[in-house]
C-alpha cells in the first residue's frame, strides 16, 4: 500500500503544481468532493460534502457549498467538534478505551524502536506509556499533519459547523466520540503495531508528503487517487483478516449508517447538508453505493470555477 502511495505522490506533483484550477489560486481555493441526491416525489434533498479534518488557513470554499447550507434545514456531521471541545469530561471518558497497563509490554520487541523514533521527533511523552499503539499512531499522525502545515483549526468540519451555527441551522450528530475511539482501540494488537511501525519505518519526509498528497487529492477532488489510497494492497497476509475487520468497522458499517440518514431524510421530504470525511465517499462499499442501492441517484455538484 505504501509503495502505491509513494508512486501516486510523484504523479500528483504533475496534477497539482498549479494549485487550484482557476485564477482564485492565490486565495487557497479548494474544490472538494461534493454530491447531491434528490427525491422528486417527496421534495427531499441532501447535499453531501467530503471533508478534511485538518486544513490550511484562509481556505476558500466554493459558493455552491454555502448556498447548499443556506437551502438546508439542518447540517449533519460525524461529531459536533465545537460542542465536544466544551465537554472535556466526555473526551477524557471516551479516551479510556486507549489505556493499557504498559505500552512497553503491549508492544514487546518493537517498543524500543518506536520509543526512540518518538523521542527523536520530540514527540515522546511519558504519559504515552499507559496507551496502546493506536493512540501512539494518532499522536504521530497529528504531529505529521502539523509539521506538514495543516491544522485542525482549519478543518472542513469546523468551517461548515461554524457557518451553520452562525446561520441558525440545526446540527445533527451521526456518531459520538466514544464510538469513533472504540473502532481505533479495538483493532487487533498485531494490526496496531504493524500500522504504527509502518509509519515509524518510513522516512519522516515521506509521512509529510503523504499529508500533502492527500490534501491535494481532496482539494482537487481526484476521486480515483482517494480510492487508491484506501487500497488494502500491501497488508501482510497474516493480518488480512484483522484489517478486513477493522475496515468493516471504520468504513463499511459507518457508511451504511450515514447513507441511511440520507435516505430517511429524502423519504421524509427534508432538505439537509451532510459533511463527513472524504474517505467515506470512496472506501467501497461507500456512501453513494448504499444510497444507490436504495434506489436513488447520487450526482456530483459542479462548481462554477
Amino acid at each position: 500500500m505504501r509503495k502505491i502511495i509513494a508512486v501516486l505522490a510523484s504523479i500528483l506533483i504533475l496534477f497539482t503544481s498549479s494549485g487550484c484550477r482557476s485564477k482564485e489560486a492565490e486565495k487557497n481555493c479548494v474544490y472538494p468532493p461534493f454530491f447531491v441526491v434528490k427525491d422528486e416525489a417527496t421534495g427531499g434533498e441532501v447535499y453531501m460534502l467530503g471533508s478534511m479534518h485538518v486544513g490550511l488557513p484562509n481556505t476558500v470554499y466554493p459558493e455552491e457549498i454555502y448556498d447548499a447550507i443556506n437551502s438546508s434545514s439542518e447540517v449533519a456531521c460525524e461529531i459536533d467538534l465545537i460542542e465536544l471541545e466544551k465537554n472535556q469530561d466526555e473526551v477524557t471518558q471516551a479516551m479510556k478505551v486507549f489505556e493499557c497497563s504498559s505500552a512497553k509490554e503491549y508492544m514487546g520487541e518493537d517498543y524500543e524502536e518506536i520509543k526512540a523514533f518518538f523521542a527523536e521527533k520530540g514527540l515522546y511523552n511519558p504519559l504515552y506509556e499507559k496507551y496502546i499503539p493506536a493512540m501512539w499512531s494518532i499522536m504521530l499522525s497529528n504531529k505529521a499533519a502539523s509539521d506538514s502545515g495543516y491544522d485542525s483549526l482549519y478543518g472542513t468540519d469546523r468551517e461548515i459547523l461554524t457557518y451553520a451555527k452562525n446561520n441558525g441551522k440545526k446540527i445533527v450528530e451521526l456518531e459520538t466520540a466514544a464510538e469513533q475511539y472504540r473502532i481505533n482501540a479495538e483493532q487487533s494488537p498485531a494490526l496496531q503495531i504493524y500500522i504504527l511501525k509502518s509509519s515509524v519505518n518510513l522516512p519522516y519526509n515521506t509521512l509529510l508528503s503523504q499529508n500533502t498528497m492527500l490534501y491535494n487529492a481532496w482539494s482537487n477532488n481526484y476521486g480515483a487517487v482517494l480510492e487508491m489510497m484506501l487500497s488494502t494492497s500491501g497488508v501482510p497476509e497474516e493480518l488480512a483478516d484483522d484489517y478486513n475487520s477493522y475496515f468493516e468497522e471504520m468504513y463499511e458499517k459507518r457508511q451504511e449508517k450515514m447513507a441511511k440518514y440520507v435516505t430517511e431524510t429524502l423519504k421524509n421530504g427534508r432538505k439537509s447538508f451532510m459533511v463527513v470525511g472524504a474517505a467515506h465517499y470512496y472506501a467501497a462499499p461507500d456512501i453513494p453505493d448504499f444510497i444507490e442501492k436504495a434506489g436513488y441517484t447520487v450526482e456530483p455538484v459542479k462548481f462554477d470555477e
